[in-house]
């Protein structure tokens, strides 16, 4: 014990040349590397930026979809009585509407009325449009269908609190010009044109409001569709019906096909979850467009709606 502590002596290491070329472009390879990715990402930011302005940029030609010119008449097969009307909006804008005499009822109370509003597409000459119309008719309701800004034969440029106003210019119409009491109009909304009935229905009387295909929000909406995309941050258009329908106080009727591909049934019954009663749910067969054509029990949740309100029905 106690002895000496033994070390090593082993020689240092030299660095020969080539071992030092070696670290030298491996260094070089590395810092070569780096300045890839830093320019991938550097292009990736740059074309992520240009995405959100693009899409900040063209946010209304991606929700609005008119079909600007001459309104085309309903399908001949259809026999519809209709006139189409004009009338004025805020800001002197000319709106153009198709006006559908309910069928004659004799002796029976005065007819309902559908004001109706219509989706992101087409206008009202639309003959899917005019088909569900017809079927309004063989209830016992007429209807008035007001293009929007934009639309059809419509002045103007669309725009979401656009649309309210024509709502609101529309409903006007309906009730100085053809003098239709506020108790026998119900509301009417599909697809976008949900978040403008219900919007209107925030503000005025009226017998009831139906909702078919209805989202929670153009925002929540466009997220599911844009999931890499900020689009609630971004959008100016809002359209935010899941705030607006706890303060409608008619009765409601949600229709919403299970097979809906433009809105998941999930936003119907978020919707009919915030409204307040009375309030009724129907799910329906088919598709976005196509409800109303494969499932009868659609104009029948509709008859049966509209008798509960009070409005005679055929």
């Amino acid at each position: 014990m106690g002895g000496k502590a033994a070390y090593t002596n082993a020689a240092p290491q030299k660095t020969t040349p080539s071992t030092a070329l070696g670290c030298m472009l491996a260094l070089r390879r590395n810092q070569a590397l780096i300045k890839i990715v830093v320019a991938v990402f550097g292009l990736a930011s740059v074309a992520y930026v240009g995405l959100l302005i693009w899409f900040r940029m063209n946010e209304d030609t991606l929700l609005f979809h008119p079909e600007k010119g001459p309104l085309a008449p309903p399908p001949p097969e259809l026999h519809l009585d209709y006139q189409d009307v004009a009338f004025p909006s805020t800001g002197g804008v000319a709106l153009k509407a198709r006006l559908i005499s309910p069928r004659p009822a004799g002796a029976q109370a005065p007819p309902g009325w559908v004001l109706y509003f219509h989706g992101a597409a087409g206008n009202v000459g639309t003959a899917g449009y005019n088909e569900a119309w017809a079927k309004f008719r063989d209830v016992g309701l007429g209807v008035l269908a007001a293009d929007y800004r934009g639309y059809g034969e419509s002045e103007g440029q669309p725009s979401e609190s656009g649309f309210y106003d024509d709502a609101a210019a529309a409903y006007v119409y309906l009730r100085e010009t053809l003098h239709v009491a506020a108790s026998h109009i119900v509301i009417y909304g599909y697809s976008l044109g949900t978040g403008v009935a219900i919007d209107l229905a925030t503000h005025v009387q009226a017998a009831g409001l139906v909702v078919e295909g209805a989202f929670t929000s153009v925002p929540a909406r466009a997220a599911e569709l844009y999931p890499y995309v900020p689009v609630r941050s971004l959008a100016r258009n809002r359209f935010a019906s899941l705030d607006k329908i706890p303060h409608v106080t008619m009765p409601i009727l949600f229709v919403h096909a299970r097979e809906d591909e433009a809105v998941p049934l999930a936003h119907g019954k978020r919707l009919f979850d915030a409204a307040t009663a009375p309030k009724r749910f129907v799910a329906v067969a088919g598709g976005h467009t196509t409800a109303f054509k494969v499932d009868g029990t659609f104009f029948e949740a509709i008859k049966h709606f509209v008798a509960d309100l009070g409005l005679p029905v055929q």
